[in-house]
């Protein structure tokens, strides 16, 4: 894959910080979202959440600073993720895409395909219809605990095996494919505690604790382009924040919360473990890698050429698992 400039990459989330206010309105997702994304990258001093939502950005002006294609592509597709980070794109939001669409020469083709992307998860999909059909409900507390301890690693490790196989062109894939492996590991785990959980509910979950929202989206798919950003993004946090999943929806089905939401500091606090258990798991997760290279190499190949969809990419990544 290509690499973009610090300068590109700045001039990007300048772009991204003025869709994200586009229509007088920062949600808080964006904000949130704009928030996680940065305390992880290495930015100028005082680029800030708030220096970004308030600065007047001129768009072309942002966009003459972005000379590479790679960089100009991303910068669509990112802008894309962040327009409908809350679910609908405004006429507002609409308007910057088109403008960036114009100007950096976007082709109908890669619009549908975004389109195609962004397409909301059948109830039914089978990459998460599978988890509950396949996953037994275990009574005893002690195997139950096991048992969801090996799924949570289980998963752990295939979406850091997938955080960190980037597809030149197709990149975001690869992260809606670790979403689509969280949202199937809920499902597991709900499915030992002998609770069914169907998609739009997984989904509810995830977004809650502030996953695989547009906006996040948008941010980690930019800073894989950026060498001095991109360690900060991959295999590492999607290990991390899968673990932290693992143990929070765990902890849910424990304690009968009422929502999954109440355990955002518990999922924070996670998230530190996880980083000391991918660290524990580096030998398992580099043979996983080794193991799977070929057939996410395939799949890659085939969903860039169209021949797969998204959703049959998702699909075939979980039966890894």
């Amino acid at each position: 894959m290509e690499t973009i400039t610090e300068k590109e990459a700045l001039s990007c989330l300048k772009i991204l910080a003025a869709v994200a206010r586009a229509d007088g309105t920062v949600h808080n997702d964006e904000r949130k979202s704009l928030a996680a994304a940065l305390d992880n990258l290495e930015l100028p001093p005082g680029t800030t959440v708030d220096a970004l939502l308030k600065e007047n950005v001129d768009v072309e002006t942002e966009l003459a600073n972005i000379t590479s294609s790679e960089g100009r592509e991303q910068l669509y597709r990112s802008a894309y993720f962040m327009a409908y980070a809350d679910g609908a794109c405004t006429k507002e939001e609409q308007a910057i895409l088109d403008k960036i669409a114009e100007l950096t020469g976007v082709s109908d083709g890669q619009r549908n395909s975004l389109a195609g992307l962004f397409t909301p998860v059948p109830a039914e999909h089978p990459s998460l219809a599978a988890g509950f059909l396949t996953v037994q409900a275990v009574a005893d507390p002690t195997e139950r605990a096991t048992a969801v301890r090996n799924h949570t690693l289980k998963y752990s490790v295939l979406t850091a095996v997938l955080g960190a196989f980037p597809i030149p062109g197709v990149a975001i894939a690869t992260d809606l494919g670790v979403i689509a492996l969280q949202l199937k590991m809920v499902r597991d785990i709900g499915a030992i505690w002998g609770q069914k959980v169907d998609s739009k509910r997984a989904r509810s979950m995830l977004l809650s604790l502030g996953i695989g929202t547009g906006a996040r989206l948008a941010i980690a798919n930019l800073a894989k382009l950026v060498p001095v950003w991109g360690s900060a993004i991959g295999a590492t946090t999607s290990f991390a924040s899968s673990w932290a999943l693992g143990q929070v929806i765990d902890k849910f089905f424990a304690s009968g919360a009422e929502n999954v939401e109440a355990l955002k500091d518990d999922f924070e606090a996670a998230k530190k473990e996880g980083k000391k258990v991918y660290t524990e798991q580096q030998d398992v997760i580099v043979e996983s890698q080794r193991n799977a290279a070929p057939q996410l190499d395939a799949l890659a190949a085939d969903l860039k050429a169209g021949k797969i969809t998204q959703a049959e990419f998702d699909e075939r990544v979980a039966k890894l698992a």
